[in-house]
């Protein structure tokens, strides 16, 4: 395989290695916040080699494509992540070779964490792994994924964390490490809404038959993290079912799937599969309110979306949601796994008046705008960098043919 030369950079500009489990064309939450990082830094004139750890069943290869200026290196694999790490490592280091990186950075904590420490080891350069959610919620917790894990974060030249809640936690394990609060930005421009979408989501309203009760929608992947049965219990707990009109976008595991699908236990339901980005305008329009009742989360990319839309959240204050949203005044938030909690704040929520939920829905808009800018997002990116390098103490690395003393 003929490997593209990397582009020049301008002085002072770094060169990073970043190392993934999830980028695009995969599809998911995580793959499309690693693409918008890449691109953010690829338009700043940062030079970004991506490589892609790709599982799946297919023959092991190795795809490049140019994107954004840079060279993303597919690496698929359908048995052993150590191989895969291994034809990594070759083409980093030649790669490192022909134009030397600056830093190496692991887009989570799991396994990308775990090789990118110990490729910018090996290359005597700065690491930084970025902790996203289920890398650390989950898997630090599970026996088998723990190590790498633990020997992502503590070898890690610094720390940046989608969540503050998980900053305090990282630091608390690792007290010598730099850690960082990284959170996620938006587009906002790119989330107005055009007057084809306005009249499509008013449509759907008309639809979803709402009449004078709110819509309430739920998007994404909802699999038992995401608590959607505690919250519809809390809303029948509080009389409000037949009060609202639930849109859902996406996948439900077989627990939510029942009860949303029993009259008894559920308000009206639409239910529609995963939708392209750019259907997603008109769908948040059709809503008042959005629901995340998550046991644990990263940063959805849902609430940010939704909220760009101008559309009012209740979310438990797992992962970044307490970050966000102001309770009272741009959504509402009521503590994991509370129920009685949930119940009060969807009452709180639903009890607005015409003029009251217009006015949040414009605070809402207006606090993405300000507060998680795609440009905010990429200099906290940037700065978390320069830190690492900052902190930085190079070691002497072994040229190639020679041994250690103390390898003999």
């Amino acid at each position: 395989m003929t490997e593209p030369d990397k582009p020049q950079s301008g002085a002072g500009v770094s060169n990073v290695l970043w190392i993934t489990e999830r980028f695009p064309p995969l599809p998911g939450g995580m793959a499309e916040s690693a693409g918008r990082y890449v691109t953010g830094l690829r338009r700043t004139g940062t030079d970004v080699d991506v490589i892609l750890l790709r599982q799946g069943d297919g023959a092991p290869a190795v795809h490049v494509k140019q994107r954004d200026g840079g060279t993303d290196f597919l690496v698929d694999y359908a048995g052993s992540a150590g191989n895969a790490a291994q034809r990594a490592w070759a083409l980093a280091r030649e790669r490192h070779r022909r134009q030397p990186y600056d830093v190496v950075v692991g887009f989570g904590a799991n396994l990308p964490g775990h090789v990118a420490t110990t490729f910018a080891a090996w290359l005597g350069l700065p690491s930084v792994v970025l902790v996203r959610g289920n890398d650390f919620d989950r898997d630090w917790f599970e026996p088998r994924r723990t190590e790498l894990v633990a020997q992502a974060l503590s070898r890690a030249t610094a720390v940046g964390t989608v969540t503050r809640e998980k900053a305090r936690k990282v630091q608390a394990l690792f007290p010598g490490t730099a850690v960082q609060w990284t959170p996620n930005g938006i587009d906002v421009a790119a989330w107005q809404l055009l007057p084809t979408e306005r009249e499509a989501g008013a449509a759907l309203r008309a639809d979803l038959g709402a009449g004078d009760r709110r819509v309430i929608g739920l998007f994404g992947e909802l699999k038992y993290k995401k608590r959607v049965p505690l919250w519809l219990g809390a809303l029948r707990d509080a009389g409000l079912r037949d009060s609202v009109v639930l849109l859902v976008v996406g996948r439900m595991d077989e627990e939510t799937d029942q009860l949303l699908a029993d009259p008894a236990l559920s308000p009206p339901c639409t239910h529609l599969s995963f939708r392209a980005r750019s259907e997603l305008p008109a769908l948040y329009h059709a809503c008042d309110y959005t629901v995340i009742p998550s046991l644990f989360e990263g940063f959805p990319n849902v609430l940010i979306e939704a909220m760009a839309c101008g559309v009012v959240p209740i979310v438990s204050d797992a992962g970044a949601m307490a970050d966000v949203v102001k309770h009272g005044e741009t959504g509402f938030v009521f503590p994991v796994e509370d129920r009685a909690g949930a119940a009060r704040a969807t009452s709180e929520a639903l009890g607005l008046s015409v003029d009251g939920l217009a006015a949040m829905k414009r605070r809402v808009r207006e606090a993405v705008a300000a507060e998680f800018s795609l440009r905010r997002e990429i200099e906290t990116l940037q700065d978390l960098i320069a830190r690492a390098r900052a902190r930085f103490a190079p070691k002497p690395v072994l040229g190639e043919g020679k041994r250690s003393p103390t390898a003999q």
